[in-house]
């Protein structure tokens, strides 16, 4: 049975250090460490690498960059409605902001329930995380007049 290759003594006096374990690249901070979460540099290398959670994320922020949706998303923010009080309060026909609104749902922007013979469309706040439209100042000021815009 062969035996494992171990260093010969003469390369480790050589050296100095008999038993220590090499050395390669930085050490890790001493915080991550300590606590057994991963590195920041690490984290972020791991969340980039979800390339499935990076491509919603870009087709949430393509859909929103269509103004209709936006203003679907920022009319819902302020409640709950029906198809036909969103397609009122945009001038456009049902069956355009029925279109606008399946796109929203497919991406989990919005939420449906009914009520009766209606829809009611909620928005799905968790779908926005820190950017939310009840709570991020870029949504106010893009969309109410009373609030100052800086150019």
């Amino acid at each position: 049975m062969p035996v494992p290759h171990a260093p010969s003594r003469r390369r480790a006096r050589r050296s100095g250090r008999r038993n220590a374990p090499a050395r390669r690249g930085r050490p890790a901070r001493a915080s991550a460490a300590r606590n057994g979460s991963p590195a920041p540099a690490a984290r972020l290398q791991l969340a980039l690498s979800d390339h499935a959670h990076v491509e919603r994320l870009a087709r949430r922020f393509r859909a929103l960059g269509d103004p209709t949706r936006s203003k679907l998303v920022y009319a819902l923010s302020m409640g709950e409605l029906c198809v036909s009080d969103l397609a009122g309060a945009l001038g456009a026909s049902l069956s355009a902001t029925s279109h606008q609104l399946r796109i929203l749902r497919d991406l989990d922007i919005v939420r449906v329930r009914r009520s009766g013979k209606s829809q009611l469309y909620a928005l799905n706040e968790d779908a926005f995380g820190f950017c939310s439209p009840r709570s991020c100042m870029a949504w106010k000021t893009a969309f109410d007049p009373g609030v100052e815009r800086s150019v």
